[in-house]
C-alpha cells in the first residue's frame, strides 16, 4: 500500500481518510469518491454505453457543479458526503471526458436509448455501494479500493489525454461538416 500512499500523495492532501477493517486508504475521503467513482464510472460507460442526450448532458453537467458549494467547504459535511460528491463529480467528469473518444471510436449505443437507463441504475446502486464498502468493508475492501482508486486516476489521465490528442481533430471535423451543410 506504501507505493499507493506515495502516488496519491502527490494529488491529495489526504486530510480524512477511510480506513475500511483498519486499512487506511491512500486517499482522502473526497478522493475515494473521485477517484474510485471514476473508475467505476469508466466501467459503466464502457459497459452500457449511454447516448449523450441532452438529459445525459445536464445531468452530467449538474454533477460537475455539485462541487461548487461542498468542495469549497460552504456546507458542513461529513466524510459520507465528502465521499459521495467526489464520486458524484467523477462521474460528470467521466461522462463529460468520455464524449469525444466515444464519438471518436463510434461508441455509442444504436439499439435505442436502453443503454441509458440502465448506466443510470449502475451510478445510482454504485453511490450506495461505495458507502456501504467504506462503511461496512473489511481489510480486502480497503485493498481493493485503494487499487480501484489507482485505476480510476489512470482513466481520468487516459480520458484527459484522449480528448487533448481528439478534441482539435473533432472540432474540425465538425466545422467542416457545418460548412458543407451550409454551403449553397
Amino acid at each position: 500500500m506504501e507505493p499507493l500512499r506515495q502516488i496519491f500523495a502527490l494529488v491529495c492532501s489526504r486530510g480524512h481518510c477511510w480506513a475500511p477493517g483498519g486499512e487506511v486508504l491512500p486517499f482522502c475521503q473526497r478522493c475515494t469518491g473521485l477517484y474510485v467513482g471514476a473508475a467505476v464510472g469508466l466501467a459503466l460507460v464502457a459497459l452500457f454505453r449511454p447516448r449523450p442526450t441532452s438529459l445525459f448532458l445536464w445531468a452530467h453537467g449538474l454533477m460537475l457543479l455539485v462541487m461548487v458549494p461542498f468542495g469549497y467547504h460552504l456546507v458542513p459535511q461529513n466524510g459520507a458526503l465528502r465521499t459521495l460528491t467526489g464520486q458524484l463529480f467523477a462521474a460528470g467528469l467521466v461522462g463529460y471526458l468520455a464524449l469525444v473518444p466515444a464519438a471518436w471510436l463510434r461508441f455509442q449505443r444504436e439499439d435505442g436509448d436502453r443503454g441509458s437507463g440502465r448506466y443510470a441504475l449502475g451510478l445510482i446502486g454504485s453511490l450506495a455501494a461505495l458507502q456501504a464498502v467504506v462503511h461496512l468493508g473489511g481489510r480486502l475492501a480497503g485493498t481493493v479500493l485503494a487499487w480501484l482508486g489507482l485505476l480510476g486516476l489512470i482513466a481520468l489521465a487516459v480520458l484527459l489525454a484522449a480528448n487533448l490528442l481528439l478534441l482539435p481533430a473533432a472540432v474540425w471535423r465538425a466545422v467542416q461538416r457545418r460548412a458543407v451543410s451550409t454551403a449553397p
